[in-house]
């Protein structure tokens, strides 16, 4: 499984953050990341595909727009009549779909459906405004179904939130495993079909040995881990909280100040940015 970055079609860069275990930051990494693009002057969708409570939609304060009897993302997936841009909402920095709890029910209306290539969805649905955005985020739910089926297709690059652990060790080589298979199968439609890791990024880092080791094992192991990891702190909840991602809470009248040792979030969020602008771990970080 490569690092090499695949584009759809004239859709300049889609990435989708996924990993198999639930708690590692994925969703506040795919918030931040996609701000940090935003931020850049790019246009950046974001599609939000998780149907439980935490998900990016209620992370940025559409949480009402997850219930209720309207259309939503599952309607645009099982309809290809359906046009995306009725569903999205726009943020401070990016671009939503915005994510729905009809989603939780989308693998069985598909089968009750008979829908074909039902993985193949999304891609579809993102194609009708692929020359509009610059970048695609996916934050898909950790268990795999067909809704991370949907965003590895459309994506076709994975960014992997990680913690330096046993545990987050042992998960990537499961994702490997999972994403060979998954592309060794779609590739019976689409000879073509490729999925790479984009990076791996070590997220809510510590300072154990066990960080420094399991780093390690991972470059030795010819992982693209990120060349940095990404602290835990409290300040990404506090933002989580007031609904905001971390570039406004640091510029709001209405928070407090970031403090220094919070400062190099930023930077890490604007470094992940700049690793999907470049297709590539290997760039420059800045000090």
């Amino acid at each position: 499984m490569s690092g090499k970055r695949i584009t759809i079609d004239c859709m300049k860069r889609a990435i989708t953050l996924w990993s198999e275990s639930g708690g590692v930051g994925k969703t506040t990494m795919a918030t931040n990341v996609a701000a940090a693009l935003g931020r850049r002057d790019e246009r950046v969708l974001v599609v939000d595909l998780d149907p439980q409570l935490g998900s990016l939609t209620d992370h940025v304060g559409y949480q009402e727009l997850k219930t209720g009897d309207r259309d939503h993302l599952g309607h645009v997936l099982l309809d290809d009549e359906k046009d995306i841009r009725s569903l999205i909402v726009e943020t401070a920095d990016f671009d939503l779909v915005p994510s729905h709890e009809g989603l939780a029910n989308i693998e069985s209306e598909m089968a009750a459906r008979n829908t074909s290539l039902r993985e193949f969805q999304l891609r579809s649905a993102l194609k009708t405004v692929a020359s509009e955005y610059d970048y695609f985020i996916i934050d898909p739910p950790a268990t795999l179904n067909v809704l991370v089926d949907n965003a590895l297709v459309a994506a076709r690059n994975v960014l992997i939130p990680i913690e330096l652990t046993r545990k987050g060790s042992i998960s990537i080589e499961g994702l490997e495993d999972t994403l060979d298979s998954m592309e060794r199968g779609f590739q019976k439609f689409d000879d073509s079909f490729k999925l790479g890791i984009l990076a791996v990024v070590p997220n809510e880092v510590g300072d154990s040995n066990i960080y420094r080791d399991t780093r390690d094992e991972l470059e030795s192991g010819g992982k693209p881990v990120t060349p940095f990891g990404v602290r835990k702190r409290d300040v990404l909840k506090e933002a989580w909280k007031g609904q905001m991602n971390l570039f406004e809470f640091a510029e709001s009248d209405e928070t407090r100040e970031l403090r220094e040792y919070e400062k190099d979030l930023l930077s890490n969020f604007e470094q992940l940015a700049r690793i999907v602008e470049q297709g590539t771990v290997d760039v420059e970080v800045e000090a």
